[in-house]
């Protein structure tokens, strides 16, 4: 894939191929976070007869980081994709690189899931625990009643395609209105320092405290207002990176003492969680936030710093990452249901379903690659 929706922007620009790696870790490390969302103790759409604290700490690094991630390197993917095409282009490529992904994948990789869940009566946990006596064949047509949890239709982990199309279609006119503004390029050098690196994510931390306590996330698009505010203040400010050398010089530098901090303010957030200490809201939302844009800053810069070169696997794996990804859930879910009645070694039955998933989305990957149709339908290039 190149990350849902991410063209060959970065493969324009060698300096930028760390970008089209970072992308891909993220999107393989999805394996392990969505099989250990079988064992946390918070609701999905299939869990484990067992939840263990090592799956909530694991669960919890991991969404510091990783979504937040995806939406600041699709930020830096979208000016090189600007660079190269017209508006009009762009609004087309959107199109195909993503909605018919989405709809493709809602249809392919999504009913299983839901079907599963419909099936596991009585397991607890479940995100939507409505009960369904019949074969797949049979559920398909009630698929489409409208909507989760309430009833079946959703489009679970594909929300992403979902909002990177609206992000890039909302945000393409200040994008267009950018490029052409000398004031960006002023505000990139003044923040080109260890300091000014701090002040860009100061946004985010603020449209966190301001919009978190009222809009809980939700991925349903329509009333997710502090995940829109937060990740499209990320797609911006990639953006903004991407079309400064010396803001993303500033980055290359200075990532290594962020990557440290964000260890730090990690461990912190996780130390006041486990411990039954619990700050107002407000408080826990900046440290979490200030880790995160710390984690982020530190990736990206060592990311430049270590993965600007062709690696085996990973920059091979950039063309098969957007299917991988539709695909990755499916396959954590359908196992995790098949696994259900594996009861002892929890590790091992961890290992084996993050094992057979990686596989598993692997293979169907390669297989739709195969064919320029298929290859066109899951989003390849």
């Amino acid at each position: 894939m190149k990350m849902p929706a991410e063209s060959d922007p970065v493969r324009v620009d060698g300096r930028m191929l760390h970008v089209d790696h970072l992308r891909g870790l993220v999107i393989l490390g999805l394996i392990l976070f969505h099989t250990a969302r079988l064992f946390d103790d918070d609701p999905w759409h299939m869990k484990d007869a067992g939840q263990y604290l090592a799956a909530d700490i694991l669960v919890a690094v991991f969404n510091v980081v990783q979504m937040p991630l995806l939406f600041l390197l699709t930020g830096l993917t979208i000016h090189f994709s600007l660079q190269k095409r017209t508006a009009g282009r762009f609004v087309q490529e959107r199109g195909l690189r993503l909605l018919l992904p989405l709809v493709v994948g809602i249809l392919v990789a999504v009913v299983p899931q839901v079907w599963v869940e419909r099936i596991a009566h009585g397991l607890p946990g479940r995100s939507s625990p409505i009960d369904f006596d019949g074969g797949f064949l049979a559920f398909y047509p009630q698929f489409f009643q409208c909507c989760y949890p309430a009833a079946n239709f959703s489009w679970h982990h594909l929300w992403f395609l979902v909002y990177l199309l609206a992000y890039s279609l909302a945000l393409l006119p200040i994008f267009l209105l950018l490029r052409r503004a000398i004031w960006p390029k002023r505000l990139a050098e003044k923040l080109a320092n260890g300091f000014g690196l701090c002040l860009l994510g100061l946004p985010v931390i603020l449209a966190e405290v301001a919009l978190r306590r009222s809009f809980p996330q939700t991925h349903a698009l329509i009333d997710d207002w502090a995940n829109h505010a937060h990740y499209g203040l990320l797609i911006l400010i990639g953006w903004m990176i991407a079309a400064s050398p010396l803001l993303a010089t500033a980055v290359k530098r200075y990532g290594g003492y962020f990557l440290g901090a964000a260890v730090l303010l990690i461990c912190l957030w996780l130390g006041l969680m486990l411990s039954g200490i619990r700050p107002t809201l407000e408080i826990r939302l900046i440290l979490r936030t200030a880790a995160e844009w710390s984690a982020l800053l530190g990736a990206l810069g060592v990311g430049a710093a270590y993965l600007n070169r062709p690696l085996p696997f990973l920059t091979g794996f950039g063309r098969l990452s957007f299917p991988f990804y539709i695909f990755h859930q499916t396959a954590i879910v359908l196992l995790g249901y098949l696994f259900l009645a594996w009861s002892e070694q929890p590790l091992l039955k961890f290992l084996a379903i993050a094992g057979l998933s990686f596989a598993i989305s692997l293979g169907l990957s390669r297989l739709v690659g195969t064919n320029r149709i298929t290859a066109m339908l899951f989003g390849m290039r």
